[in-house]
């Protein structure tokens, strides 16, 4: 699969679990969840930045994208530290997307400074 479109499916995959369970708040023995829309403004930083890591995907900005990946795990992990046991399947699939995303991110990067090294040292020749 092209790093493009791996980026932009790791992307979405964390725009879609935005939308999932991210907290279970048990009250008066009803399963109750909040999503990302009713978690408030730092939610909607995290839509952003997946939002983000989806675009620059596609425009293969690399750097930008293990920046934007990193916020969203970082985010994701203050959550799952606020949240504590309360924590839904959601925030933890949210979490390992965006650390998987890092990841992806830091290896497209490096294939392209070694593609970048082998050009030049192949017009020093």
């Amino acid at each position: 699969m092209d790093h493009k479109t791996k980026g932009v499916v790791l992307g979405l995959a964390g725009v879609i679990l935005w939308f999932m369970p991210l907290v279970n708040l048990g009250f008066m023995g009803l399963d109750l969840y909040q999503t990302g829309t009713h978690i408030g403004g730092i939610g909607y930083l995290l839509l952003t930045a997946s939002a983000t890591y989806a675009a620059l995907s596609w425009f293969e900005q690399h750097q930008l994208r293990i920046i934007a990946a990193g916020i969203a795990t970082a985010i994701g992990l203050m959550f799952l530290v606020q949240f504590g046991d309360r924590a839904a399947w959601g925030l933890y699939l949210l979490i390992v997307v965006s650390g998987v995303s890092c990841i992806v991110a830091y290896c497209d990067e490096q294939k392209r400074k070694k593609s970048l090294q082998q050009a030049e040292g192949s017009d020093a020749l």
